[in-house]
């Protein structure tokens, strides 16, 4: 009698897995494995261990996709991507079009292989500090100082940065260089951020350009140092900057610095704004680029809480606010979801 009850069982139990089906994180077409390396910033830092999360994400809802995390920086990123050194990875907006068009300084030659998957995730807003006593607070006003030849101190990103050609960029809409500055009898210190700090403290220079997130602490802590003025940008030039460069443009309701951000800062301060956006290899296969995408936004509020800087992301526009031309995989993607025209 107990053998045919163990029997009965063992029947009931095979016939019951025979019949369920198949385990499975999630239906997003990658029927083979599939291993990819996603280039992000410096080991340890912050765009590394986001793109850490997003692929454990994508890996537990599509076990076929297996993204191994590299060391990377935005302004080589873009080159690997496009040619084909690694598959995926994280993008500036501007940097992506300058590396896409081949824009000295930065780069030498187009690097036309690279495509986006979509944004923003983080935003980094363009910072013109000036000391109050020197009265300026929009940048025409600093631009006339230029062109009258009045002598002006500034402290600007390093050359060699992506910072410098954005700035350069900001200047020559106004008709002016560092270059002009420095004609006028006026100084220029190319510093990194902690040594404009200290170059603005200690008054040797009055007017600082730096390119940060919201609120940058070096911004923080010059304006605890000294009356400042953040000095704004006129929607001519966001426009100008959204057009060449692909910063963020108005519409997208960012483009400017919260007021109250900083010390004594009573007003928003419209500026250029850049984007952080996902880039990926052109080759890579439209499903494949479609999952990837999908389960971003399927997971949106887990994504949410691996790194505040996500939820700057929303799949309802995340095909808009990008530099780079849309893969086929996410276009098609975009338009399921019924968020693309």
């Amino acid at each position: 009698m107990k053998n045919s009850v163990y029997y009965f069982l063992s029947i009931l139990i095979l016939g019951i897995f025979a019949f369920a089906p198949a385990a499975s994180a999630g239906n997003y077409g990658v029927d083979k494995p599939v291993t990819m390396t996603w280039v992000a910033g410096g080991v340890g830092g912050g765009w590394y261990v986001q793109a850490g999360g997003i692929a454990r994400m994508i890996a537990e809802s599509e076990p076929n996709l297996i993204l191994k995390v590299v060391p990377g920086g935005g302004v080589v990123n873009p080159v690997r991507v496009s040619k084909g050194k690694d598959d995926i990875g994280w993008g500036i907006t501007f940097v992506d079009k300058m590396a896409l068009k081949g824009l000295a300084p930065v780069y030498k030659k187009p690097n036309p292989d690279v495509r986006s998957l979509g944004g923003i995730f983080g935003i980094y807003h363009i910072h013109v500090l000036g000391a109050a006593d020197q009265g300026v607070t929009d940048m025409q006003q600093l631009a006339d100082m230029v062109k009258a030849g009045k002598k002006i101190r500034v402290a600007a990103p390093m050359k060699g940065t992506s910072d410098l050609p954005l700035m350069n960029t900001i200047l020559g809409f106004y008709g002016i260089s560092l270059d002009d500055i420095k004609k006028a009898g006026g100084k220029v210190f190319h510093a990194v951020y902690s040594d404009m700090v200290n170059l603005y403290k200690d008054k040797h220079v009055d007017f600082v350009f730096t390119h940060l997130g919201l609120p940058g602490a070096a911004v923080t802590e010059m304006t605890v140092s000294r009356d400042s003025s953040l000095i704004s940008l006129s929607d001519a030039c966001l426009d100008h900057l959204s057009n060449e460069l692909g910063t963020l443009s108005r519409d997208t309701g960012r483009s400017f610095i919260p007021k109250g951000t900083y010390k004594g800062q009573d007003m928003d301060i419209p500026t250029v704004v850049s984007a952080g956006e996902l880039i990926i290899n052109k080759d890579v296969p439209d499903n494949v680029a479609y999952a990837i995408i999908k389960i971003i936004c399927d997971k949106k509020e887990e994504l949410y809480k691996i790194n505040p800087a996500n939820k700057n992301f929303l799949p309802e526009t995340g095909w808009k606010n990008v530099a780079l031309p849309l893969h086929p995989g996410a276009v098609t993607y975009y338009k399921e979801a019924g968020v693309m025209p």
